[in-house]
């Protein structure tokens, strides 16, 4: 006999079935994607833009808030990704030229 803590376990264990959404795959053009950006800028950058938001100012027909919302959080992960090796450049940077300058002494 099964305790409810192993009944627990087990039915975590299942795999959810993929479910396709009903919405059509969008492809994301350059020039829709630049409105897209544009949108972003216009509301004070990925961080504050919202999806609702984007939608509306974009205002292009057959590009739904889930669209938007997939495109939102890519951009915010490549935005990331650049910041992050933006960072790690800088500091390769300065590091090297302190390392540089405590040789010249």
């Amino acid at each position: 006999m099964m305790s409810s803590s192993q009944n627990y376990i087990v039915s975590a264990t299942r795999i959810r079935p993929y479910v396709r959404s009903k919405n059509p795959r969008l492809r994301w053009s350059e020039e829709l994607h630049k409105s897209f950006v544009l949108a972003v800028e216009r509301l004070g950058g990925e961080d504050r833009a919202t999806p609702k938001m984007i939608l509306q100012l974009m205002d292009v027909k057959g590009v739904t808030i889930s669209h938007v919302k997939s495109h939102l959080q890519m951009y915010r992960s490549m935005k990331h990704e650049q910041m992050i090796h933006v960072l790690r450049a800088a500091l390769r940077h300065i590091y090297l030229g302190h390392f540089s300058n405590t040789l010249r002494c």
